[in-house]
């Protein structure tokens, strides 16, 4: 069994990138958990000279030499109960060959596991110090630098990916301070390939870092193209030690005070990811070539975590990426269940007078293409109707036609509607949200009520409709979305532009295909067609059936002019089908006037009377059951704006002043 597939279980849930930088690591590496060792790494089992199936599960005493051992759990105690963030000791260790070996061990907690699982790396000291006695030319002893070779690994292998740009901080300060140069530099290589990307650096006192950003190759050609093709560098001696070619290199070198320059590539996971370099400035380098071979092992542990970064850090993306499209399917099926329930009472478009024969060509000719399209006509025509038809005509029928009823949005929340917001826009903006654009992208977005739009954020609609591009709320970054516009009013958008109450450009840019939607009174041989159609539909909900309407009731029907249009006349059979009792449709009339009025009210003034008839009719209750906004077959949060600007208020009450 090798050291991979016998990995505790819990260790191997952390992440892929971390099991492969604990699996591939130079120095042996175990982990202990309830006193007991749960995973080791293959450098260990080589070190104790047995394979993983004999070690795993063995207790950690059985280890540790008898004499060292109380000293050993002391330690180990202090790390899980949290009094040291880490610790280091000196122990003996018997291995499977019963042979004793003296060790170095530094030991951390490991992150991410609460059930007091601790991460140890080891330093042969026996084997060290015989390496020490026999390279007298390295500038620090072997021992130490195996030490400090354990206890990078241990760190980054611990490290949190959010924590490891600290930890290559404090990494690279140990290493200046340990190896003695002046500077030590990290950068990555990144998609772009005529720059790299300085990330750390430090340098000791009286040394400049090197600037930390974008890095231009072309500075410096032959000496990156070296750590593209995996080599290192050792330039003991500046310019000598530099072949021609790098002739840019030694310009470089001279005019920053550089004299020496050692340094290795980042290779992990077959691919060279950056690169690891140690100037020397106040004096040159005394290190024998040989040293490169021990600063590629400080090289792999760079790597091996900068590896682990990239893969959590692209799974976190995807995974962000998954949730995103999520919460939009969701809001999508949302808003499917909203719309179905605020219009499931609505039937097909009916009627087939020249006028609305002529809107439904109009809807067939524009359906097929993308330009924007303004339905006009007054309230209750079924403009909402004809744009759900352009829809379900188009090539975007296979996704759901998104809707924004531009009256019943406060001001203050239109542009987090539409645009989305990121967490922390404005205050109280504990989430993220989508907006309706993006809903609609690749489908249509259909703007109700277009006159009521906030005159401060017609510039920003109007991007959308021009450039296809936007910004959520709190965000510089550019939105780009594919949608077909459909909008409706029932003002005058033209004589409003000329007034200063709408952008004339964005009228402009809305009025591509104009279609004017009549009202009922210009239609009226639809009345009898209409009233049979919401007969039928009512009678299915109340569970009722109507064989006959009074031929007096139909013609009185006709006969009236609908300042509410569709809307009022659905309201007024549903009124009349509660008060039946039998088939005939007990049609109550009275309130109309045997004849039209003598003068012709205006549109506002008309709304503004039915308006108020419903609420006289239920009591002032706007809201809920039979409340004046179901009657009216608009949202309460519509009626209250509506109310608002007809200056509607309930009698005796003050609030309404304050």
């Amino acid at each position: 069994m090798n050291a991979q597939n016998s990995l505790d279980d819990r260790f191997m849930g952390l992440s892929s990138g971390l099991r492969s930088q604990f699996l591939q690591a130079n120095s042996p590496l175990f982990v202990i958990r309830n006193g007991r060792v749960c995973s080791v790494n293959e450098a260990f089992c080589q070190w104790v000279s047995g394979d993983a199936q004999a070690i795993l599960g063995r207790q950690t005493e059985s280890f540790v030499g008898h004499a060292d051992w109380e000293e050993v759990r002391q330690q180990l105690d202090q790390l899980l109960r949290g009094d040291q963030s880490s610790c280091q000791f000196d122990c003996s260790f018997d291995g499977l060959d019963d042979r004793s070996r003296k060790a170095f061990v530094t030991a951390v907690k490991l992150y991410g596991d609460h059930d007091g699982a601790v991460l140890c790396g080891v330093v042969d000291l026996d084997v060290q110090r015989s390496l020490d006695r026999e390279s007298d030319q390295m500038p620090w002893q072997l021992l130490s630098f195996e030490r400090l070779l354990s206890t990078l690994s241990a760190s980054f292998i611990n490290s949190p990916i959010d924590q490891i740009e600290d930890q290559i901080n404090e990494s690279l300060k140990s290493l200046v301070q340990f190896l003695g140069n002046d500077r030590c530099t990290f950068f990555e290589f990144g998609d772009d390939e005529a720059r790299i990307n300085v990330t750390h650096s430090y340098a000791v006192q009286g040394c400049p870092r090197f600037p930390i950003g974008t890095f231009e190759v072309a500075q410096l050609p032959w000496f990156i193209n070296e750590f593209r093709e995996g080599n290192c560098i050792f330039a003991k001696s500046i310019p000598d030690d530099l072949p021609p070619e790098a002739e840019r290199e030694a310009r470089y070198c001279q005019e920053h005070g550089i004299q020496s320059n050692v340094a290795v590539p980042l290779r992990a996971g077959g691919q060279v990811l950056g690169g690891l370099t140690f100037a020397f400035i106040e004096k040159p380098c005394s290190w024998p070539r040989e040293t490169v071979l021990r600063l590629q092992l400080i090289g792999e542990v760079f790597a091996g975590s900068l590896l682990r970064r990239r893969t959590e850090m692209s799974l976190r993306d995807k995974i962000a990426e998954n949730e995103q499209l999520r919460r939009r399917l969701e809001q999508e099926n949302l808003y499917l269940r909203e719309q179905t329930v605020l219009r499931h009472h609505h039937g097909k478009i009916v009627g087939r007078s020249d006028a609305i024969l002529k809107v439904l060509a109009d809807v067939e000719r524009v359906a097929t293409f993308d330009a924007p399209v303004l339905l006009t006509g007054e309230t209750g025509t079924g403009k909402e109707l004809l744009a759900q038809a352009i829809h379900e005509l188009s090539s975007r029928s296979g996704s759901p036609m998104i809707v924004v009823n531009c009256a019943s949005l406060p001001a203050t929340l239109i542009e987090s509607e539409l645009f989305g917001r990121v967490a922390g826009a404005y205050t109280g903006a504990a989430s993220a949200q989508i907006g309706r654009f993006e809903l609609a992208d690749g489908s249509t977005l259909f703007l109700d009520e277009i006159g009521e739009f906030p005159l401060e954020l017609q510039a920003k609609l109007l991007r959308v409709l021009q450039d296809g591009k936007f910004e959520r709320l709190g965000s510089p970054d550019s939105v780009a979305v594919n949608v077909r516009i459909i909008a409706a009013t029932n003002r005058n958008l033209q004589q409003a532009s000329r007034d200063g109450k709408f952008r004339t450009d964005l009228f402009h840019r809305l009025n591509v295909f104009p279609i004017r939607v009549p009202p009922l009174r210009e239609r009226r041989d639809d009345i009898p067609s209409l009233a049979w159609s919401f007969v039928e539909t009512f009678g299915r909900r109340m569970g009722k059936t109507i064989k006959s309407i009074p031929r007096k009731s139909m013609q009185r029907l006709q006969r009236h002019d609908w300042p509410g249009n569709v809307r009022e006349l659905s309201n007024a059979i549903e009124r009349a089908m509660i008060l039946t009792d039998g088939d005939t449709l007990n049609l109550v009339m009275d309130d109309w006037g045997a004849e039209r009025p003598s003068r012709r009210l205006s549109l506002k003034e008309s709304e503004k009377q039915q308006i108020l008839d419903v609420l006289q009719e239920t009591g002032w209750r706007i809201r809920g059951n039979g409340g004046a906004a179901e009657l009216l077959d608009v949202k309460p949060t519509t009626l209250e704006a509506r109310m608002a600007r007809l200056g509607i208020r309930r009698p005796g009450n003050r609030s309404d002043d304050s």
